[in-house]
């Protein structure tokens, strides 16, 4: 199984940046390509440093994914690395006020362009469906009713979850029948999960008088990770992505406490989890 580290979110990542990531034993780094103008350079970002890339097009607009996709297969081809790219089409189009929410087959329309488009360019370059939030069954029903199982691309997924990972989300009696739906939605394409973690910021459970105010350690993150990475493996998964480098600026903040760096530039266990 390739795993993946999320970084740059559109920008390009700073040579000590990709040294770090690839001494730490990833594979490879999962990237936003935001325009046309933005792709060549983040193309060669992560393929000349000797990474797998990643690179999820967006699919707001379908003039632009287009555009978007051939761009990067085009850098992926100069480079004579287009067998270290892949393209993953949208990300979490499932929830509610994305543009495709409520017409997965439209979404799944772009993922058939995006592959035609690739393999036009080369045959090396893999397409992913951008991954679904979750495993959740609303998730993974939106996943069915695109009928992308019948299109030549890996199924993305994504592994979320506020509990450890041996829990199953709600509607599931183990987490083995949660990859057991899974499989049944993707049929016989390769699965790739394309963002999994969990934060260290604050979490509240109960209510008042009982509220109770707790967060996960640096350590249990890491822990999760670690068996996170093993359970998908074992059920097939191709290639897992960690969410993600580095902490943003705001301690209360939940999505600022992903990373595997803090913002003092200090790396946290999880940073460890290929170790």
């Amino acid at each position: 199984m390739r795993v993946l580290l999320n970084a740059g979110f559109g920008n390009p990542l700073p040579s000590e940046d990709l040294d770090l990531i690839r001494s730490l034993g990833f594979q490879g780094v999962r990237q936003d390509v935001p325009t046309v103008e933005a792709a060549p350079a983040l193309v060669s970002n992560i393929l000349g440093a000797h990474l797998f890339g990643l690179f999820v097009v967006p699919v707001a607009d379908a003039d632009a994914c287009h555009e978007i996709a051939h761009a990067v297969s085009i850098r992926a081809v100069e480079s004579g690395l287009a067998g270290q790219c892949a393209l993953e089409v949208g990300n979490e189009e499932d929830l509610a006020g994305k543009r495709w929410a409520r017409n997965p087959l439209g979404w799944a329309a772009l993922v058939a362009d995006v592959a035609l488009i690739a393999r036009s360019h080369s045959p090396e370059i893999r397409v992913v469906s951008g991954g679904v939030s979750s495993v959740s069954r609303p998730a993974l029903q939106w996943l069915e009713l695109s009928r992308v199982r019948d299109l030549p691309v890996a199924i993305g997924y994504h592994q979320y979850r506020s509990t450890p990972p041996q829990e199953p989300l709600d509607g599931y009696v183990s987490r083995g029948e949660e990859f057991t739906v899974l499989r049944a939605v993707s049929g016989t394409r390769p699965l790739w999960m394309t963002e999994c973690g969990w934060h260290t910021a604050e979490r509240k459970s109960g209510c008042w008088p009982f509220l109770k105010r707790w967060r996960y350690t640096d350590s249990q993150v890491a822990e999760f990770l670690r068996a996170e990475m093993r359970l998908n493996e074992q059920h097939g998964a191709e290639c897992f992505v960690v969410y993600q480098l580095g902490d943003g600026p705001d301690p209360r903040n939940d999505q600022d406490r992903f990373g595997i760096r803090r913002t003092d530039g200090t790396l946290k266990p999880s940073a460890g989890v290929l170790s």
